[in-house]
């Protein structure tokens, strides 16, 4: 599975696309008032401007280069605040996930993680990182009131959970795609805490474009005030 683009809903519109645009240099494919679109490696990343300005805020991933990490990790540090975990600004994955990762928040909250996968994800043959070696965007979150009816509907979409793990349904986070791929939908229940935030998972407006088919949460959490 692959996220060819993802839809979010936010507040501090302006300083958001400016944080994307000019601080870190991503390349914007278009120009307006209410929504800015922006090329990440193969992946969109959409902001919407919300109209009424709540404060909806999402964890994704950005997929970078093993090789790079350090490099990576010392670019943004130069640009943003690196997030902390037990006084720690990055992580090993050692588990089903062999990846190290670090995190920043942008100006809408949003919890961004900068993720290297040691066996998916192709060294690069650049020496520098800059925006350009970002792959595509490899994680988005999506939390959910019913787990279980949006975990089969990922299913008949053809996006498995990873490794035929068992779903949580009120615990534990679902990782929604294959390993070999290095692209997952995080499929969380309600009131998890994000990695390396303080923040819980929200109902919030989300599209997410698959190359296999499109999920759409923004109705019900639109119903529901984007609020557990």
């Amino acid at each position: 599975m692959k996220l060819n683009k993802i839809e979010l809903w936010i507040s501090n519109f302006e300083q958001t696309v400016r944080f994307y645009e000019q601080t870190l240099g991503f390349e914007r494919l278009d120009d307006g008032a209410e929504a800015a679109s922006f090329r990440i490696g193969s992946s969109v990343l959409r902001l919407n401007r919300d109209p009424e300005d709540r404060l909806y805020y999402y964890h994704f991933a950005f997929n970078i280069p093993p090789n790079l990490f350090r490099e990576a990790k010392r670019w943004l540090s130069e640009r943003a605040e690196l997030l902390l975990e037990d006084g720690m600004d990055e992580v090993f994955f050692d588990g089903m996930t062999q990846a190290d990762s670090f995190y920043t928040e942008d100006p809408a909250g949003n919890i961004v993680e900068f993720i290297a996968r040691r066996e998916t994800t192709p060294a690069s043959e650049a020496a520098e990182f800059d925006t350009e070696q970002i792959l595509c965007i490899s994680e988005i979150g999506l939390s959910v009131e019913q787990v279980a009816e949006y975990a089969k509907r990922l299913d008949s979409l053809g996006i498995p959970v990873r490794g035929n793990e068992e779903i949580s349904y009120d615990r534990y986070l679902n990782f929604m795609g294959e390993y070999e791929d290095g692209s997952f939908i995080i499929l969380a229940p309600l009131g998890r805490r994000w990695y390396f935030s303080s923040k819980l998972s929200i109902l919030a407006p989300l599209v997410i474009h698959t190359d296999r088919g499109t999920v759409d949460s923004g109705m019900e959490a639109l119903s529901r005030g984007g609020r557990p």
